[in-house]
């Protein structure tokens, strides 16, 4: 019979490594598009393709074929200590991430066929995708060590105008989720946490990998409204479903004398619906502000159950509580309009992670957190218009002391996160 001790720490590794980056403020990465980078506020005047995504209802804004790509590389800086059992901090340095990454993909077009009412468009993009590796030779080594996670989706569109002022748009999208984790198990630092405190050399004879993947495919719809009472004013707002994709994927343990057990896993999991409302008002010839709201019912996500297809280390299902709550992003920005062909922008944000402190977790650090952008838009020719965008957000100082994760994650530390976005666009009338 399996050893209880080597069950209980195989089920808490495990219930721990789940990163919960599913879709959520503070997880998904929403800015794709020079608009919405540039100056935040984007679901009243969506004017490129990324409306698909903002508010589908914004694609009447297009006149023509219009063909879209947007890029951006986000980087994150972290800085973090660990507590011990007595409340000290360990080690005597900053940990920071070896890599801290992530990828804003867009590519997309949209067409009116000739027709002054009716849009129609698709685009392939990743709200989640990035990566990160913390050093295999400090604490957090029990915590994880490579975390991958990418959310891809494929969506088709469509939009009418109804009169000159009120539009309505509705997607369906192709949702995909892929997941890897690795992390170290060692049996004594589970049963004494501040073993991991040790140097690696001290540990290493107990030290087994943990390796965990998983894939699965779901759908996802949308549904928008946008309202233009006059040249200067418009008001929109849109509906994202939740959707429910199953993980599946495999299970490797390795332990340290050499011998490896392995099993397939399968993880339902729910990513929840979100609720977008903004104002855009051009109070000026050359000028335009606006306001958005955005809300995630993360109320959902309480817990994640997964089962494997046969025991390992005794186990055959764990469950991991999450415990979140909702959770919702405000941001303003302005933009100018310096020559008919250039635009310059900039915004600012807020916004407020749905994870309690009692769940965090080191593979997704996720605090409240506030930001600035700053973007320029030209239009090189009749039909081609690039644009440049910067992002900056500062994490809220992070202070955990009550985690209930094994090993537990209360942190002290800090962290930020950069984003560089080009976007490139050909309109064909």
């Amino acid at each position: 019979m399996p050893c209880p001790t080597r069950r209980l720490a195989f089920l808490l590794l495990l219930l721990a490594l789940w990163p919960g980056s599913a879709v959520a403020g503070g997880f998904t990465i929403p800015d794709f598009g020079g608009r919405r980078v540039g100056m935040m506020a984007t679901v009243a005047y969506p004017d490129d393709v990324t409306a698909i995504f903002h508010n589908p209802a914004g694609l009447v804004l297009l006149d023509g074929t219009v063909f879209q790509f947007y890029g951006a590389a986000a980087f994150s800086d972290l800085g973090i200590r660990l507590y011990d059992s007595e409340g000290t901090l360990h080690p005597d340095h900053e940990i920071s991430p070896d890599i801290s990454m992530g990828a804003i993909p867009f590519l997309g077009a949209s067409t009116d066929f000739g027709n002054e009412r009716l849009r129609l468009a698709f685009g392939v993009y990743a709200p989640n995708a990035f990566g990160a590796a913390l050093p295999e030779d400090e604490p957090t080594r029990y915590h994880a060590t490579k975390v991958l996670f990418v959310g891809s989706r494929a969506t088709l569109s469509a939009a009418w105008r109804f009169s000159p002022e009120f539009s309505i748009g509705a997607g369906v999208s192709l949702v995909h989720v892929f997941l890897m984790a690795n992390r170290f198990l060692n049996v004594s630092v589970l049963a004494n946490p501040d073993r991991r405190f040790l140097p690696p050399d001290q540990t290493a004879a107990g030290d087994g990998r943990l390796e965990l993947d998983g894939q699965g495919f779901s759908y996802a719809w949308d549904f928008g409204l946008l309202f233009e009472p006059s040249s200067t004013l418009r008001i929109g707002a849109s509906f994202a479903s939740g959707s429910s994709p199953v993980l599946t994927g495999d299970v490797v343990l390795k332990q340290p004398d050499g011998t490896t057990e392995r099993a397939t896993q399968r993880t339902p999991m729910s990513i929840p619906f979100t609720l977008r409302a903004g104002v855009n008002w051009a109070f000026a010839p050359a000028f335009e502000v606006g306001v958005d709201v955005r809300y995630w019912h993360y109320q959902v996500y309480q817990e994640l159950r997964s089962t494997l297809s046969n025991t390992i280390a005794g186990m055959d299902e764990f469950v991991d509580p999450k415990n979140y709550g909702n959770s919702w992003n405000w941001c303003t920005g302005l933009l100018y309009r310096i020559h008919p062909d250039v635009e310059l922008m900039t915004g600012y944000q807020q916004d407020f992670t749905p994870i309690p402190k009692q769940t965090f977790t080191l593979d997704n650090p996720s605090r409240d957190q506030r930001g600035i952008t700053g973007g320029i838009r030209w239009r090189v020719a009749s039909n081609h218009r690039i644009g440049l965008y910067g992002l900056h957000n500062w994490l809220n100082t992070v202070d955990v002391q009550e985690s209930i994760s094994i090993p537990p994650s209360n942190t002290k530390g800090h962290g930020s996160t950069s984003e560089l976005g080009f976007e490139y666009i050909w309109q064909v009338l």
